[in-house]
Formats: structure tokens, sequence, C-alpha cells
């Protein structure tokens, strides 16, 4: 299922830099396929990898990625659930309820 509020379009041509977050994330595509380069340390260089729809890749924490549609594509940025900050109040806002 997607949500078209996720989902990324990338036309013909285009590139998009997706910058280093604090946290893995993951590139999957929806439709089309990507051209993706993610950025290499001192001990390990850059690599090139092609994703078509139903693929995904992880983006390591810092990890820079540029993705571009083949010719075009939607992907989508997800970041798993292991990696969302827990969540600390009840579904009342944190707020209990007292009997008088």
């Amino acid at each position: 299922m997607s949500d078209a509020l996720s989902t990324w379009h990338l036309a013909g041509g285009r590139a998009l830099t997706l910058t280093g977050g604090a946290e893995t994330r993951r590139l999957s595509v929806a439709c089309g396929r990507v051209w993706l380069t993610l950025s290499g340390t001192p001990e390990r260089p850059a690599t090139d990898h092609w994703l078509e729809a139903g693929q995904a890749m992880a983006l390591a924490p810092g990890q820079t990625a540029v993705v571009e549609g083949w010719p075009v594509a939607d992907f989508e940025l997800l970041v798993p659930p292991a990696s969302a900050p827990a969540r600390r109040r009840s579904f009342l806002g944190g707020r209990l309820l007292r009997r008088g």
C-alpha cells in the first residue's frame, strides 16, 4: 500500500540527492526503475545499483544517495519502525484520568 504523500516521482533526466539521515532508511521502488549511487567511505568506495519496481535497499545512517529515474520512477523513503522514536505517551496525550 502506498500513500501519495510518501511517494516521490522522478521524471526522466532528473536526479535527487538524499542527504544522510540519523537512522537507517529504506528506499523502495514503487514503479519504474532507478539508478542509485550510494556514498562511500575511505574504506569502501561509492557504489551504483539498479533497482526495479518491488525492490528496495537500506541506506545506512549518514549515507548520502543520489537517485535518478531510468527513465522515470516512483519511490518511497522509509524509516523502519525499529529506528522510529518510542512513543511514551498514551493515546490520551499523556494525561491520567482521576476518579473522585
